[in-house]
């Protein structure tokens, strides 16, 4: 069932949807909290909810259910065979987390050049955009932590999640594309649940999962996992 919290006035926005390709709208509902509802973000992530800048937001679409939530607890997560290739194959990395987030012109550069790369039709490469892109990634919430990653002395991924009571949200990844053979993407989310763990938060959240979209449903193999339809969490069964 779905927990209530008193909320700041909530808006809509449509726009056309960023994760299909056949012109479909998708409706987003949100709302610019108060200091209420910062503190209580844990129930917001439990109804679906993501932070960009300072609003949090959620899909409210008419006609479509694709874009599904997803969390796992992290007592129950349990690392693949293939997860522990990939954090024996990043040993060498060195992570750096930072509880007050900055943008430098090096994650300027890394970010314009993983936009570039990876999201080519995307506006946000220009150099002004790409500011203003991470000032709503980087900033907005009063608990988020920044995870920089590094090789050497080189920065090659830049991780944003944000923290509540009882949980992390993974929020934002952006990495050096030349590094795709490290998997660098997995070895994020998993030094995120980590991170989770150590906290002793109990839940953390990996954004949305679609499984018509392959760049959002590799989510499925972080397992025993959960995700958020029609009010309700539930344990995903969709497994390869």
């Amino acid at each position: 069932m779905e927990q209530k919290t008193r909320a700041s006035a909530c808006h809509q926005d449509k726009s056309i949807c960023p994760y299909f390709s056949d012109g479909r709208v998708c409706t987003i509902e949100y709302l610019i909290p108060g200091d209420e509802e910062t503190r209580n973000f844990h129930k917001f992530l439990f109804r679906g909810y993501r932070r960009m800048g300072p609003i949090f937001y959620r899909n409210a679409c008419e006609k479509c259910s694709s874009c599904l939530p997803i969390r796992l607890e992290t007592a129950k997560f349990r690392a693949s065979r293939s997860h522990k290739r990939t954090l024996k194959k990043n040993e060498d990395l060195r992570v750096e987390i930072l509880s007050q987030p900055h943008i430098t012109d090096e994650k300027i550069m890394l970010y314009e050049r993983y936009v570039k790369s990876k999201h080519a039709d995307d506006k946000s490469s220009s150099s002004g955009d790409a500011i203003n892109v991470l000032l709503h990634i980087h900033y907005g919430y009063p608990d988020t932590l920044e995870m920089n990653y590094f090789s050497g002395e080189k920065l090659i991924g830049v991780g944003i999640v944000d923290a509540a009571r009882d949980s992390l949200s993974s929020n934002y990844f952006y990495y050096d594309t030349a590094c795709l053979n490290r998997r660098i993407g997995v070895f994020s989310i998993l030094q995120e649940i980590s991170l989770t763990a150590a906290l002793g938060k109990r839940y953390y959240y990996l954004g949305f999962y679609i499984e018509e979209n392959p760049k959002m449903s590799y989510k499925k193999q972080f397992r025993p996992n959960e995700v958020y339809e029609k009010g309700i969490w539930r344990e995903s069964i969709v497994y390869d």
